[in-house]
């Protein structure tokens, strides 16, 4: 693969699958479960899925029951190093295209119809996960950056977090998480002395990814191939970061003169220290907490009052792009790249 300029915002995860109908498609499994009635009979079966392994310890899943074909997995990151920096939408699926074919599958293609012009054929996405890189200029500022964000709430999402490495959010349309790289890489068996992981730490860059579930996709249009594109996932990538970019005013002087006049009772409650849930009834509060958010005051974080002297830190995020000696190393080449296909 030639070390072309790479998209900012990449692929991470693609989970997608086909029915190719009338087909009779080689069997690829992992095992399969039986279902059984009242009586013992089996009724039904299900194949799971076949891990196929790459180099550098990485894998994907596969699946083929002789006509429903599916792949799940970071399929820029297989048979390559490390996951750094990644491909975008087209050159994700022209490569998930490259492994299909060489399983001896067809490849994925758009929506067509079947001759009879009753069963859509085109291939559907049920996960896909979007991500940056941004650099924080040191560990330090990393760490910050994860501290800072573990205060923030995102409305009608469940937040979770790990000490000052990785926070995230998430329901069950989409999942939000940020967490400092080259922690994450030595997790996961990266070596110290590897330059890559000496990038991200010196950089302290923080990786920030969208993992798109089915509801989302099936909502926005986006479960179909042809409806996809980097110009829209780029699009959805910042509308769902808009986290980082919210500035907390809680600590201006003249805040309560800017907000709406039915709001200033609560915000200065709030601001006072006091504890809101308690007069307030759920609707409500998750009302004036929705438009208190949009004038950088978060009701729904406990109000902290003790003061100390702090020195101000500002984080610059700096959107991050591949170092010239970045090689995008693929060990995966048994096919050349293809061209998206549709059914007639």
């Amino acid at each position: 693969m030639s070390n072309e300029k790479q998209p900012s915002i990449f692929i991470d995860w693609l989970t997608i699958s086909q029915i190719h109908a009338g087909e009779s498609l080689p069997i690829i499994a992992g095992g399969a479960v039986v279902f059984y009635d009242g009586f013992g009979i089996p009724r039904f079966e299900k194949a799971s899925p076949s891990r196929i392994g790459g180099s550098y310890d990485t894998s994907l899943q596969i699946k083929c029951d002789s006509s429903h074909v599916s792949l799940s997995g970071n399929i820029g990151r297989f048979s390559r190093p490390d996951n750094l920096f990644n491909l975008g939408w087209g050159q994700t699926l022209q490569k998930a295209n490259r492994i299909i074919l060489a399983k001896e599958l067809p490849v994925f293609t758009t929506s067509g119809f079947s001759p009879d012009l009753k069963e859509r054929k085109g291939a559907k996405v049920s996960r896909l996960d979007i991500t940056a890189n941004f650099a924080t200029g040191s560990e330090s500022q990393a760490r910050a950056l994860i501290r800072w964000l573990s205060e923030k709430s995102v409305s009608r999402m469940k937040k979770g977090r790990a000490g000052d490495e990785s926070v995230w959010w998430s329901n069950t349309r989409h999942m939000l998480k940020a967490y400092i790289k080259h922690i994450e890489m030595e997790k996961h068996g990266m070596s110290k002395d590897d330059p890559v992981y000496q990038y991200c730490r010196d950089n302290g860059v923080v990786r920030v990814e969208v993992e798109l579930k089915r509801r989302l996709l099936q909502a926005e249009g986006l479960d179909r191939i042809e409806n996809i594109t980097q110009g829209k996932l780029e699009d959805i990538y910042e509308q769902e970061t808009e986290i980082f970019r919210r500035v907390d005013r809680s600590d201006e002087p003249d805040i309560l003169d800017s907000l709406p006049a039915r709001y200033r009772m609560t915000a200065a409650a709030w601001l006072a220290g006091e504890d809101v849930r308690s007069f307030m009834t759920n609707g409500t509060l998750y009302r004036h907490a929705r438009v208190l958010r949009d004038y950088g005051i978060d009701i729904m974080e406990p109000r902290n009052l003790v003061k100390f002297p702090v020195k101000i830190n500002v984080i610059n995020l700096q959107p991050l792009s591949p170092p010239d000696w970045y090689q995008f190393q693929d060990c995966f080449n048994t096919v050349e790249p293809l061209k998206l296909v549709v059914n007639k």
